[in-house]
């Protein structure tokens, strides 16, 4: 999993990317004549969100790919003061597809990934074969989801403006970022906890710590990426529609606390409007259903894969299943083993997969697991 340097308009970077296909979960290039879907995050969590679509062999049949936006995970970079919106972090991701050399390719977006998503096709509909939105975010964002995200983020803040040497404010630091983690948690999963959702908390939370904190430039990149990102974007005009080529999956989660189905149904609306080819599924689960809910999530995704046309014009065609690497079922991901240290077993049935009555160690006190990685900046690419 290594990095590229790419110089795209908001700057020069290091974008941190990890490639999976059917036949190696940690692969340096795509295996040539299958789909690719390249997997888009949105804020507080990075690429290592899609463990559940990474691990399932209906969509390891495909050549898969996820990319650390600016300003989170391990790609290296700051987004400063310029203005940055799902506008401009689609430019960067498009800057860093063609670094790769890639070819069209099937895109992915998860609740803020969804709108840069659609932003990356209205700019350059050649590059999108098909979108798949999960949990879409408003075009807009709400105020009271606004209000909601700022409160977050100020209980984040709040922990490290104490002073770290002083052994009183430990305590104080440990219970702020319980608060923080506690309005995540409600926000996009509704506070379900299993041995997979948790592992993922404790992982980004010790990178968070590690990236969004320790000198104001830090604190500032956070808030840049958690909420400035999210609270200064504006509508796309409904005009830009008409420019995407490709079909349009929707998904909308029926326990989205955050945004209801209306705004779901609206976007769905402008881009039929448009003239875009759009199916809307609804299933059940939170703001985040990508995790817990790969059985609803990724035959939609497979589906809307397969039913789109190759980049020359002829119909996908599906592949023989990989093996998978656990008795579950399941396909080890370039993120399985980090996550596993954290107390994620991909050998486990979903049934018995809940982590409920396991206590977190103090953020403070726990070290972080890396994922394995060989830290490789690559200048040329091979296909």
């Amino acid at each position: 999993m290594p990095y590229v340097p790419v110089t795209c308009p908001s700057g020069s970077h290091e974008f941190f990317y990890s490639i999976s296909t059917p036949t190696e979960s940690s692969a340096e290039k795509i295996q040539e004549g299958l789909p690719t879907i390249l997997f888009i995050h949105a804020g507080w969590y990075s690429q290592q969100i899609f463990e559940s679509q990474f691990t399932d062999p209906s969509i390891r049949q495909f050549n898969l790919i996820a990319i650390d936006n600016l300003g989170n995970g391990s790609t290296k970079g700051t987004i400063g003061d310029q203005r940055y919106t799902p506008k401009e972090v689609a430019e960067d991701l498009h800057c860093v597809l063609d670094a790769l050399n890639l070819p069209p390719l099937h895109i992915f977006g998860l609740s803020l990934g969804a709108i840069v998503a659609l932003e990356l096709a209205i700019a350059h509909p050649d590059r999108a074969l098909s979108l798949t939105l999960c949990s879409p975010v408003t075009l807009t964002e709400p105020e009271d989801v606004v209000a909601g995200r700022i409160q977050v983020y100020k209980c984040w803040e709040s922990a490290f403006t104490l002073d770290p040497n002083d052994p009183e404010t430990r305590e104080k630091q440990q219970d702020l970022l319980e608060e923080t983690l506690l309005g995540v948690m409600q926000l996009l999963f509704n506070n379900v906890k299993t041995r997979l959702i948790k592992a993922l908390l404790v992982h980004q939370v010790l990178q968070a710590v590690e990236i969004w904190s320790g000198t104001p430039e830090k604190m500032k990149q956070g808030y840049d990426a958690c909420i400035r990102c999210f609270i200064e974007r504006e509508a796309i005009p409904k005009e830009s529609f008409a420019k995407i080529k490709c079909p349009v999956s929707i998904i909308h989660c029926i326990e989205d606390v955050g945004y209801g189905i209306e705004h779901t149904e609206d976007l769905a609306n402008q881009l039929t409007e448009a003239g875009v080819k759009v199916t809307l599924h609804t299933v059940p689960g939170p703001h985040f259903p990508v995790l817990e809910g790969p059985e609803d999530i990724n035959p939609i995704l497979r589906d809307t894969v397969l039913g789109s046309f190759a980049p020359d014009g002829e119909p996908q065609i599906p592949t023989p299943l990989p093996k998978a690497d656990y008795k579950s079922g399941k396909m080890k991901t370039p993120w399985t083993e980090a996550l596993q240290e954290h107390g994620y077993l991909p050998d486990a049935l979903s049934d018995s997969n809940d982590m409920e009555d396991v206590e977190i160690a103090s953020w403070f006190e726990r070290p972080r697991v890396l994922i394995k990685e060989e830290r490789t900046v690559i200048t040329e690419v091979y296909r």
